[in-house]
Parts: structure tokens; C-alpha cells; sequence
């Protein structure tokens, strides 16, 4: 008896000891995120002031033992009360997402055509391209529950596929995979061609792929440039892949920070670093950026497809072209997100947690506000499933009429 009272006891001051320890060492994070946004937002004082009380409000419901998933969804919908973008948190998964292009998937990107999803792209090296899943396949359901775009991509299961007549079953799982975000060139007709930029990560816009790109579009006089799905990346990238379509550096907007003190400007210099470009922000008011002299200009006829998930730089660009070179802009409405997103790390949360806060917006040299409104869309297109299914884009074939 008294041998299982002292393991008891021994039992209960263990667990006193774990909590003491946990109490102790236990930081709430939200008065670290409310202060740091307060500071740092692009958002006035007046905008953010009752923010900040509700922010600090709820870090009273935050406990030594509240979840971290929990914690980061709770502060995301505090953030959310301000409605802009590039105002997140996210955790390590996700920043490794975002800036490796590395995530748990099924390589399968799908829309909604006449109510039947349709993929529109197999990612290379992924399950669904092992399986021998094409571009034009319809998902009727994933583990007999009616898909969805998030769930092909990302769901591990039975897919049922509709191939021209016939269904077959796959067995899905998700993995690691890298997404090919470089830009592809394909030649379409004789004169005309299109390119596809999946992001303007600043990896695949070094001097010697522009160059490459620049040689293509040599004889070409009808150029699509297709930015769907771009929710983009780096703003020089964005740069010099405009320049090799603009025959003169030009300026085609500016970033500014209202909160501001000091009225002093600067260009943003031809370099693709980061932590370059912040440094170039965090020293101004307002940054301008213009295009780069380039070794090659392309003087022929352009058309922009955007589409909903279009955002940040890919809407910088497309708005360019727009107002420069008179392109048109086809597809869908744009996201309107483009605001200069600043990455600063949430230890408080957990390794690997990062903020991203919004501390500059974008004006193009037009003077149009693309944050919450979207690039200026000439017209709406629709896609054609019988054309989809048959691994035609209806939209890259009305961009060529």
C-alpha cells in the first residue's frame, strides 16, 4: 500500500513539475502579433486602433495548452477583420509551400466546367502523372463523394475518372512533390505562340532564362501570355519578364507606405534578392518601379489570360501590358491582391511559424489600385468542356481568334 501511495505521489509531482515548467516557459503570442501588425501595417492609425483592442482581447482565451493549429487559425480570423491581403500566418508546411514550391499533393490541378471537374494540369514526377491521369480527364468523385478543386489536389483516395465514355477507378495518394513553376514557351501556329508563367519566383527569371525566352520570341507576332493560376512572387522577376515585352525601361507603378514619415523615393535596382528589395522598401516612401533595358523586345501583338487565382505580381503584370502595350485582358476577374507582404517569424507559435504583413500597396503608373478591385478585365471568357475534355483550352483558342 504504501509503496503504491509513494508512485502516486511520485506520479502527481511529476505532472505538478510538467505543468510548473509549461506555465513557465508559456509566451502568448498574440500580444506579439498585435503589436507587430499595429507597428508595421500600411493601414492608418484611425483603421487601426480597434483592431489592436479586440487583437489584444482575445489573447485572454490563449492557454499553455491551446493547440497551435487552433492558436494560428483563431489569429487568422482576428486578422481577417481587416480585409486585406498578404496578412497571414502561416505554419512551417506552408512556408515551405510557398517558397520552395514544395507541398503534400496529388499533382492535379481542376476546375468546374458546365458543373463537371475537369483537370487542367498534371504536374510532372507527381501520383497523378505515375497514374497516367491527362489533362481533360473528368474526377465524377473522390471516395464517392462529390470533388472539388482542393480535394483533387491535395486528397489521398479513390478517384473515379471519365475518359471520353468510359470510367475507371485510380488509387490516389498524396506525396511530396516539387511543382515546375518555370516559364514554357509553346508554339502554336506559325506566328504565334504562347507562354505560360506558373509564377515569377525569382529562380526562374535569371539572366540567362530571359535571355533563352527572348530568343523565342524572335518571329513571333501574336503572343499569349497566360498568368492563370499565378498568385505571384518576386517583383523583380515581374520586371524582367515585362522588359522583354516593353522596347523602352518604363515605369509601370509604384510601391508606397503611407505611414511613412519621410517623403524620399528610389527605383528598385535590377536585383533579384530579397532581402535586397526590403532593404530598398524599408528606406522609402515610395519605391518605383520600372522595366530594365533589355536585349531584345518583342513589338508583336499580345493577349493576357488572368483568372481568379491571379494575384500580386502576375496582376502588376498583367496591368502593364495593359496599359503600355494596349493587350487586352481575357478570362476571369483577377484576386486584387497586391500589397508588399513583409515575412517575419512567429517563434511564440512554434519552429517555423512566419507572419506575413502587408506594409506597402501598389498604384500602376495609371494611377489604379489593384488591391480589393483586380486588374481592369477587357473581357470574360468560358471554357468549353467538350474542348477541355478533348485537351483543347477553349480559353488560349478564343485568345488566338
Amino acid at each position: 500500500m504504501n509503496r503504491l501511495l509513494s508512485l502516486l505521489l511520485a506520479a502527481i509531482c511529476a505532472m505538478a513539475a510538467y505543468h510548473f515548467t509549461l506555465q513557465k516557459g508559456f509566451v502568448n503570442p498574440y500580444p506579439v502579433v498585435c503589436d507587430l501588425v499595429a507597428k508595421k501595417i500600411f493601414l492608418d492609425d484611425e483603421q487601426i486602433r480597434k483592431w489592436k483592442r479586440t487583437c489584444h482581447r482575445r489573447s485572454r482565451l490563449v492557454t499553455p495548452y491551446s493547440p497551435k493549429k487552433l492558436v494560428i487559425k483563431d489569429i487568422n480570423n482576428v486578422l481577417g477583420l481587416l480585409n486585406v491581403s498578404h496578412l497571414e500566418v502561416y505554419d512551417s508546411s506552408d512556408v515551405k509551400s510557398i517558397w520552395r514550391g514544395e507541398s503534400l499533393e496529388t499533382g492535379i490541378e481542376s476546375e468546374f466546367v458546365d458543373s463537371e471537374l475537369v483537370i487542367f494540369r498534371v504536374h510532372p514526377q507527381s501520383p497523378a502523372e505515375q497514374l497516367g491521369l491527362k489533362k481533360g480527364d473528368v474526377i465524377k468523385s473522390i471516395n464517392g463523394e462529390q470533388p472539388n478543386p482542393w480535394e483533387a489536389q491535395t486528397l489521398s483516395g479513390t478517384y473515379l475518372i471519365e475518359r471520353g465514355r468510359e470510367e475507371k477507378t485510380y488509387k490516389v495518394k498524396a506525396a511530396a512533390i516539387v511543382r515546375s513553376e518555370s516559364v514554357r514557351f509553346e508554339k502554336i501556329k506559325e506566328a504565334s505562340a504562347l507562354v505560360q508563367v506558373p509564377s515569377f519566383r525569382a529562380t526562374f527569371f535569371q539572366d540567362q532564362e530571359m535571355q533563352e525566352l527572348g530568343n523565342k520570341l524572335q518571329g513571333v507576332r501574336r503572343l499569349v501570355v497566360d498568368l492563370r493560376g499565378n498568385i505571384g512572387g518576386n517583383f523583380v522577376a515581374g520586371l524582367r519578364f515585362l522588359s522583354l515585352l516593353m522596347c523602352s525601361p518604363e515605369e509601370v507603378g509604384r510601391l508606397v507606405r503611407p505611414r511613412f514619415e519621410k517623403k524620399i523615393s528610389a527605383e528598385l535596382p535590377n536585383d533579384l534578392r530579397d532581402e535586397e528589395q526590403l532593404q530598398i522598401l524599408d528606406q522609402h516612401r515610395e519605391v518605383i518601379l520600372k522595366t530594365f533595358k533589355s536585349g531584345s523586345c518583342y513589338q508583336g501583338d499580345i493577349r493576357v489570360l488572368v483568372d481568379g487565382k491571379t494575384a500580386s505580381v502576375a496582376e502588376m503584370v498583367a496591368q502593364a501590358l495593359k496599359e503600355f502595350r494596349r493587350a487586352p485582358l481575357m478570362g476571369s476577374p483577377s484576386r486584387g491582391q497586391l500589397l508588399v507582404g513583409v515575412w517575419y517569424p512567429l517563434n511564440e507559435v512554434g519552429p517555423g511559424v512566419e507572419i506575413s504583413i502587408p506594409e506597402a500597396l501598389y498604384l500602376s503608373r495609371r494611377q489604379h489600385r489593384i488591391e480589393g478591385l483586380g486588374v481592369e478585365l477587357d473581357k470574360v471568357l468560358y471554357y468549353n468542356l467538350s474542348e477541355m475534355q478533348a485537351g483543347i483550352d477553349s480559353w488560349v483558342k478564343k485568345a488566338l481568334d
